[in-house]
């Protein structure tokens, strides 16, 4: 029994040998107030325990959050580790094209029996430098890529922590995820606005970019779906992004889950600007 249940018996007990002396109206008054005292407890108690419970779920949620966040970090620092390995193989082969040429220099025509090993040189070394130029261009892409990826993360970072917007890196390229219904209509919601201007300040940093958009959900039809891509490709394009920029991505077969827009950012050599 709680201290007030006590307090409410020991005035009862005290005005029942009271009755003689104390009026019934008093008695009454007293009794009322205290039934009054009750109530407003299990009131209190009532608002604590719901108190208690909505502190629960914020924590779990929160949680789930911080997790979300780990996730993105770790798919960032593997992008860097991509970025280091590409610049790795790059050095490498540019050695073996300063040893081809070398010894390519050394064969001198002087060597006539010998064309034909200075013929495979060549050859090798015209391979040496294309693969030296594709590492170059894979590094320098996988840079870009996660300088993209750290701006977008900037730019939208409390609505990434709250959930309302998510973003990671699928095949080494930044992608957004969002509700379509922010995107959707004629009038673009408040978290549509701020991914549509963050997408529009980063592109306008990262000059040789571009971005693809599609819609993945259950509900996705291709007709509408097809609509819902150009509003958005327009809402883009209004915001400074040149059109040339902006690729969509037709619709797949419905999938799982509510309608989703997907927003890739990525670095490309051939983005016309803007």
């Amino acid at each position: 029994m709680n201290p007030t249940s006590n307090l409410a018996l020991a005035m009862l007990a005290s005005l029942a040998l009271g009755a003689c002396m104390v009026p019934a109206t008093r008695y009454e008054e007293a009794r009322s107030a205290i039934l009054v005292e009750q109530e407003a407890h299990r009131r209190t108690q009532s608002r604590l325990s719901d108190v208690s419970r909505k502190l629960d779920e914020l924590h779990a949620s929160l949680a789930e959050r911080e997790k979300k966040l780990e996730r993105l970090e770790a798919d960032l620092a593997e992008e860097k580790l991509a970025a280091e390995v590409a610049g790795t193989e790059r050095r490498f082969a540019t050695e073996i094209v300063e040893q081809l040429r070398g010894e390519l220099g050394r064969t001198g025509d002087h060597l006539r029996e010998l064309a034909g090993e200075k013929s495979k040189l060549a050859l090798a070394l015209d391979a040496a430098e294309e693969r030296a130029r594709q590492l170059g261009q894979c590094e320098a892409e996988a840079a870009d890529n996660a300088a993209i990826a750290r701006d977008l993360a900037l730019a939208l970072g409390p609505q990434i922590k709250s959930g309302e917007v998510e973003l990671a890196v699928v095949e080494g390229k930044p992608l957004i995820r969002i509700a379509s219904s922010e995107l959707s209509g004629e009038v673009v919601q408040e978290i549509g606005q701020k991914v549509v201007g963050a997408l529009a300040n980063v592109t306008q940093r990262h000059r040789a970019s571009r971005v693809k958009i599609r819609e993945t959900g259950a509900d996705v039809a291709a007709e509408e779906s097809a609509k819902r891509l150009r509003g958005v490709s327009d809402a883009l394009v209004k915001a400074g992004l040149g059109s040339a920029r902006v690729e969509l991505s037709p619709a797949a077969e419905p999938g799982k889950g509510a309608a989703m827009l997907e927003l890739s950012v990525f670095s490309a050599d051939d983005a016309p600007s803007d």
